[in-house]
């Protein structure tokens, strides 16, 4: 997102807006126009909304697909790599064969023949080494290092990003880290790795939902382990489901599917009403 705003705003001179729903984990401070997103905005006052990363109108969290197809009928772009339903209107650029949007947003700037700054660079790279674990994934192709070398040629610093990412860990994320792997569970027969975040596990840590980004990716790397499963309440009796693999055998975005979410073969998710309690010495989903 921010990549292509640092483009359409530089380099083709438009007055461009840049929203996401909830609040942007910290961690991304150091990132080019990071402060320029807001938590809210009015379509009706842009001539174009680009969707980026989103599967639909309704997952972005701003307004459902209803609404937006009696008010937009056909100014929405949407750009992403999840193999995903068209169910939003609009012009669709996907390709689930791409590392990332942020692969395809470089991809774009590429056809368009404009020059890249440092700036533009340093935001897409972030989102590839995201989306990739810095390269450790297979969804890391060869023309996702092309890429990624082009940015590092524009002047973006992997070791910073990097660092960025993974590095800098609050004390509040620590506990709480420690907290939800301290009730991991491994599921023998199905090879499942599970574990849970509270509420009450962010207000005694003192850590907010940001602080639990990264935290199923550790937990897949138990030995043994098929895919991943944890599970986190939101506010307002909402709970996310977060899927993760590296079995080429297992496909969590049909897992997710099934409960109304989505994502990739290795890495995807879900959200549904409801709340988890402690029964004795089992947690239970009602």
């Amino acid at each position: 997102m921010l990549g292509l705003y640092g483009v359409l705003s530089r380099e083709f001179h438009m007055e461009v807006g840049l929203a996401a729903d909830g609040d942007v984990p910290q961690a991304y401070a150091y990132l080019p126009y990071f402060f320029r997103i807001s938590d809210g905005f009015d379509p009706l006052k842009f001539d174009t909304v680009v969707i980026l990363d989103c599967g639909s109108w309704a997952r972005t969290g701003f307004f459902d697909d209803v609404e937006l197809n009696i008010a937009w009928p056909e100014r929405l772009i949407v750009i992403d790599h999840h193999a995903v339903q068209r169910l939003t209107p609009g012009l669709h650029l996907v390709d689930s064969t791409a590392s990332s949007t942020s692969e395809i947003i470089w991809r774009l700037i590429q056809a368009w023949r404009v020059p890249v700054t440092k700036e533009v660079a340093t935001c897409l790279l972030t989102g590839i080494s995201f989306d990739t674990g810095s390269f450790q994934h297979d969804n890391t192709r060869i023309a996702t290092l092309q890429a990624a070398a082009g940015m590092m040629e524009a002047g973006a610093s992997l070791n910073k990003i990097v660092s960025g990412i993974y590095l800098g860990k609050s004390v509040a994320r620590l506990k709480l880290w420690g907290k939800v792997l301290g009730r991991l569970k491994y599921d023998h027969g199905r090879k499942l790795s599970v574990s849970m975040v509270t509420q009450a596990d962010l207000k005694e840590c003192g850590a907010g939902p940001d602080d639990i980004e990264g935290l199923v990716n550790l937990m897949n790397t138990v030995p043994g382990t098929k895919f991943t499963l944890l599970l986190s309440e939101e506010k307002e009796g909402r709970l996310k489901g977060s899927f993760r693999t590296e079995d080429d055998a297992v496909d969590v975005a049909k897992l997710a599917k099934l409960l109304g979410g989505g994502g990739h073969k290795k890495a995807a998710g879900f959200a549904v009403p409801a709340e988890l309690v402690m029964d004795g010495q089992v947690w239970k989903v009602l």
